[in-house]
């Protein structure tokens, strides 16, 4: 699992195809890309590099920062549903995640930044019906939600596949309100409100939410580390 763009492989027990992968959008803007691309310079731009640099500009276009994007990637050719598992689903806790990152070569200020990611884009209710419904078990909602959020995700979550904002607040636009949404008490995912309780993230969420010079600049270094992971150059790999 990395940035090798299997997640575009559309066959039966691909990536595309598992439960974890419904909330994804784009692929064929991706497409569309690609044979532009393929006009212009056959056999040159590998979709992956695409991927990448799609992810900067969506980023651009949100109000967020520029960051030079390295090319050459090579593209997957294995594509496997039960990799989508591997990706974090939203109710780990934050000690999984750091070592998640950290397998990775990304370390906790890459995870809270990363993170931050959730300012703009949307999740299945899926990932939160716990939350809402039945914290640990407890037939009682997680307390650490606010009564309005909590509310206002019952109302709107009525089926797993039903997709809600992950920053509540400015869905759309590329900022910090993801951080000061957590301070609030309004964080989406569970993985989301950790970053704010523990006290190994907490304070990079109280730098960002208060500095948002920071929190842009750090995250072109972060994605840059990221679009390094695990990346195919050579043929046949």
């Amino acid at each position: 699992m990395g940035c090798d763009a299997s997640i575009l492989l559309n066959h039966l027990g691909s990536e595309r195809k598992a439960f974890e992968s419904r909330s994804l959008r784009g692929f064929q803007l991706i497409d569309e890309i690609k044979v532009e691309l393929e006009k212009r310079c056959p056999r040159t731009v590998s979709c992956a590099d695409i991927l990448t640099a799609a992810a900067r500009d969506a980023t651009i276009l949100a109000g967020g920062p520029f960051w030079e994007v390295p090319f050459g990637r090579k593209d997957g050719k294995i594509s496997l549903a039960k990799e989508a598992n591997l990706v974090p689903q939203g109710h780990e806790n934050i000690t999984g995640l750091i070592g998640f990152f950290q397998e990775r070569g990304l370390d906790m200020l890459d995870l809270v930044t990363l993170s931050g990611s959730h300012t703009i884009g949307r999740s299945t209710c899926y990932s939160v019906m716990n939350r809402i419904y039945n914290f640990n078990g407890t037939g009682k909602p997680d307390p650490s939600l606010s009564i309005y959020y909590l509310k206002m995700l019952r109302k709107r979550c009525k089926k797993d596949l039903d997709l809600v904002h992950l920053d509540v607040i400015t869905p759309r636009t590329f900022d910090t309100t993801y951080y000061t949404n957590l301070k609030r008490k309004v964080g989406l995912l569970s993985t989301d409100q950790l970053l704010f309780s523990d006290v190994r993230t907490g304070p990079f969420v109280e730098a960002f939410a208060t500095q948002p010079f920071l929190f842009t600049s750090q995250f072109a270094v972060s994605m840059v580390k990221l679009g390094n992971v695990q990346v195919l150059t050579r043929p046949n790999e």
